[in-house]
């Protein structure tokens, strides 16, 4: 597997074991009540379980890296990370609502992020007991299976694509009507990667996805021969001043042009 590999995968190394960590961390609070706080406008949920996990990744990374920028969900943004070479982009807990209801439909998701672009990646789920790894030009892993563009699937007869309901408007009907819809998990993260794991064609993102949400999946998928792009058809680019995305998708090369024609807007 890659991780075996630390000689030329350190910073993988340091994120998957760090993940792991924080993975025990969220255990400790799962299924027990954890406090809850909700954000803004937004209303979007966080955890005594999310504050910790974010702490504790911002003490244990930064102190072995850094150098390296920092862009999490629950710690305040600060543009120091747009001139560093390096930024950990880190989602504690990808699917709170989940974690808070008790399902298995949440990750740690920790990013390495260069030029734009996810260079290392991981998620661990730890309930499903699964732990997803990637690094640029290495191919993906989740557990013992190895993804590689080589070995690509043969697509499916329908296609399987996972729709969430704040897309499915926005699509042809004939489109819709002549796939096989499938649900996705709760975590954005989790929902992308079902690519691999559900063996799925294609995924539609709904707007207003964030940077934390994605780089790690992002990576990932790509490794394994996926693309994730926007209405426009380029690769989706991290660690700007603005960490919110539009409308995404997410499939295979050869499926790119179906997908986008299929989404109306």
């Amino acid at each position: 597997m890659l991780v075996n590999n630390a000689s030329i995968h350190e910073d993988l190394n340091l994120i998957k074991n760090a993940a792991l960590e924080a993975a025990e961390i969220a255990l400790r609070h799962f299924g027990k009540d954890p406090e809850i706080w909700y954000k803004g406008q937004s209303r979007s949920p966080v955890t005594e379980a999310d504050l910790e996990i974010d702490q504790y990744l911002n003490k244990t990374l930064m102190a072995a890296r850094p150098n390296y920028g920092w862009l999490s969900e629950e710690t305040k943004d600060n543009s120091e990370r747009l001139s560093a070479t390096r930024t950990f982009v880190v989602d504690p807990i990808d699917g709170t609502r989940a974690f808070i209801d008790g399902t298995d439909q949440w990750c740690i998701s920790i990013g390495i992020v260069e030029n734009g672009r996810p260079i290392h990646g991981v998620l661990v789920a730890p309930v499903r007991k699964q732990v997803f790894l990637a690094s640029t030009g290495q191919g993906a892993s989740l557990n013992d299976a190895v993804y590689t563009q080589d070995n690509l699937p043969d697509i499916n007869q329908p296609e399987r694509v996972i729709l969430p309901r704040e897309v499915i408007d926005h699509v042809l009907p004939d489109y819709k009507q002549n796939v096989e819809q499938i649900g996705g998990a709760r975590s954005l993260a989790l929902r992308i990667v079902g690519l691999l794991e559900q063996n799925a064609d294609g995924i539609f993102v709904r707007k207003n996805s964030r940077d934390w949400d994605m780089a790690a999946a992002d990576l990932i998928i790509n490794e394994a021969g996926y693309k994730l792009v926007d209405l426009d058809l380029n690769d989706v680019v991290y660690n700007e001043i603005e960490t919110r995305h539009g409308v995404l998708f997410a499939t295979r090369p050869s499926y790119i042009p179906v997908m986008r024609t299929a989404f109306v807007g």
